[in-house]
């Protein structure tokens, strides 16, 4: 049986040849930023003590968090639309979805900007004014990022759309925080000012390089007409706040129940099993354009095989550093500092949780371009709202890992439920299940 299996997927390898090849540009770039993404927080949190990293790692998860609450939707809305567009030859429809989610990422950032300010400054918490302010610049950033990247891919550019900041910008932020370890005005609010100033310019140059990035003046596309657009980008932007809840939630939860230390553990732990999804996102970068042209064909058999080709060769190398975690799950949490060794029963209950994802196949991206972001809203809405309830239970309980635990079954309850709702209502099997 396995040599069968192995056979039939040399076949499929052989006869999807251009697809391997995007695949395998994504995967090695994905890769490259995953190493340099855990690189840079192991050089950040040698570069702090603990208490400031316990600092960096709230203000980063809200920022995370607060970079999907001002993309509202646009990095899939765009995902769903721009491979049409330009295949239609309409850059300039393009153009103008660009200035709108330009405009959107900018009021929200200031609303958001503004109420946190006030807030921090009514009740003092652990994210100082300065802090928080360089936390929201920062996720401004992130959600414009991801949409210019989304955009390029739409274009057909991957190394140009991925690289600068999957690769240069982290290489920036490394070098920065192992120059400036043994300064004394190194802090976590120095650290974010180098992220948010170093990302600004790469960003900038990558929008003056690539024209699909560029805002225009025109209208928008029939389809892309204000009320549509609105309820679209609505749906996809409560599903995007979901799936990034309770990671970043649980962070910020650690630091409101135990201290802040122990929300850097959490942090990081939370980074090193995140290294697992990394597979499954290459895998998600490269099926995107093709679920939406697919779709359009009515082609469900292609699209299945497609999805578990690639859903396939994204599980075997995740495979391998699930076995480095469950082995030596100590010695890694031990790279980010002496502190954190002894903490790789927390690590292997987060990647095993992870892992769900990686066994399913890119559920969310299916039934967010098969239209069904609906369902997928509902599915998660629930699954986190029974997390949400169990980190602060199992926390108070079992301390940190208890909240690891929540995360984990979080990962595995709306992965599960979302393959079975695609195979359903679409006779779609999109994982290895």
């Amino acid at each position: 049986m396995l040599l069968g299996r192995l056979r039939s997927l040399r076949e499929r390898v052989r006869a999807q040849p251009e697809l391997i090849g995007r695949t395998a540009i994504v995967l090695l770039i994905k890769l490259g930023a995953a190493g340099l993404s855990y690189a840079m927080f192991i050089a950040i949190a040698r570069a702090l003590d603990a208490e400031a990293f316990g600092s960096f790692g709230l203000a980063f998860s809200a920022a995370t968090l607060g970079a999907v609450i001002i993309g509202f939707g646009q990095k899939a809305y765009i995902l769903r639309r721009a491979p049409v567009l330009f295949a239609a030859q309409n850059q300039a429809a393009v153009g103008a979805l660009n200035r709108r989610a330009l405009l959107v990422f900018a009021l929200i950032t200031i609303l958001i900007g503004g109420l946190g300010l006030l807030a921090v400054t009514a009740w003092p918490t652990t994210l100082p004014a300065g802090l928080w302010l360089w936390a929201t610049g920062a996720a401004g950033l992130f959600a414009l990022a991801e949409y210019q990247q989304s955009t390029a891919r739409s274009a057909g550019i991957f190394i140009r759309a991925l690289a600068p900041r999957d690769l240069v910008w982290r290489i920036l932020v490394i070098a920065f925080a192992v120059g400036a370890a043994s300064a004394t005005w190194m802090s976590a609010q120095s650290i974010f000012a180098a992220l948010v100033l170093s990302l600004a310019g790469l960003l900038l140059a990558q929008q003056a390089w690539l024209p699909p990035l560029r805002p225009g003046l025109a209208a928008p596309a029939v389809d892309d007409r204000s009320r549509v657009w609105l309820t679209a980008s609505a749906g996809l932007w409560g599903v995007a706040i979901i799936q990034a809840l309770i990671p970043n939630l649980s962070v910020l939860a650690v630091g409101f129940i135990l201290d802040v230390d122990t929300a850097g553990l959490l942090f990081a732990a939370l980074r090193t099993a995140m290294l697992l999804q990394i597979f499954q996102m290459a895998a998600n970068l490269v099926i995107a354009p093709s679920i939406s042209r697919l779709k359009a064909e009515n082609n469900l058999i292609k699209l299945q095989a497609e999805s578990r080709l690639i859903t396939l060769l994204a599980a075997l190398p995740l495979a391998g550093l699930l076995i480095i975690f469950a082995l030596a799950g100590d010695w890694v949490m031990s790279i980010f500092g002496q502190e954190y060794a002894g903490s790789g029963s927390i690590l292997l209950v987060l990647a095993l949780g992870f892992s769900t994802n990686a066994v399913c196949g890119p559920t969310a991206q299916m039934m967010e371009s098969l239209h069904d972001e609906r369902a997928l809203f509902v599915i998660l809405t629930v699954s986190a709202a029974i997390s949400t309830v169990l980190i602060f239970i199992l926390g108070f309980a079992f301390g940190v890992l208890g909240v690891a635990v929540a995360v984990s079954l979080h990962s595995v309850m709306w992965n599960l439920a979302a393959y079975i709702r695609i195979w359903r209502r679409h006779g779609i099997r999109v994982g290895l299940i």
